[in-house]
């Protein structure tokens, strides 16, 4: 059986906090706008595998006029990632280095934003949403993915949910379960 890892007493009802063991990989499984490459002897990361070598990744950006973004990682009990423009982003010569890149295909990029151009502000648009899936993929790669049960004072289960990056979305989340709860009750009352 799941052991809570928190358990939070919320308005009468208890919300029991889980690590999501069955999370899915964000790169893998939805639609971003970065195609990870990496390039690792221990781990299979990334999104895909259409390119060998990161020359001909770096050759297709540069043919294409595509982004491609440098992709670091350090690995030290554990595995985090940086999108960076420095060869050390993590300050650690020993545990850390470059991992692969992030691509942005110019085309896919103009079509999803329905631009003509990459002007300055939609480049940094897309470092902002690329910097978000390096993020999400941190987050899923570290565990930091929760669900969430309420429980009501009779120890009636009314909700539970999983797949939320981050604890602070998940709390939130089922706090509002037991808010909405909590109103129906008294809406209810009030009828009678």
């Amino acid at each position: 059986m799941l052991e809570a890892i928190e358990t939070t007493e919320y308005k009468n009802h208890t919300i029991e906090i889980f690590q999501d063991e069955y999370a899915e990989n964000p790169i893998k499984e939805w639609d971003m706008l970065g195609e990870f490459f990496c390039w690792h002897r221990n781990y299979d990361l990334g999104n895909s595998k259409r390119f060998d070598t990161p020359e001909e990744v770096r050759e297709y950006a540069k043919e294409t006029n595509s982004l491609l973004y440098p992709l670091f990682m350090y690995d030290h009990s554990g595995i985090a990632l940086s999108l960076g423009n420095s060869q050390y982003p993590f300050s650690c010569p020993w545990d850390a280095g470059q991992l692969g890149y992030v691509l942005v295909d110019r085309e896919k990029t103009l079509k999803e934003y329905s631009k003509k151009i990459l002007t300055k502000q939609l480049k940094q648009k897309i470092y902002n949403v690329i910097q978000g899936e390096v993020n999400t993929y941190n987050q899923y790669l570290s565990g930091d993915v929760y669900g969430y049960k309420v429980i009501d004072k009779d120890g009636e289960e009314l909700d539970s949910c999983w797949g939320y990056y981050g604890m602070e979305d998940v709390i939130e989340e089922a706090k509002s379960v037991v808010d909405y709860n909590v109103k129906d009750d008294i809406k209810n009352i009030l009828e009678k």
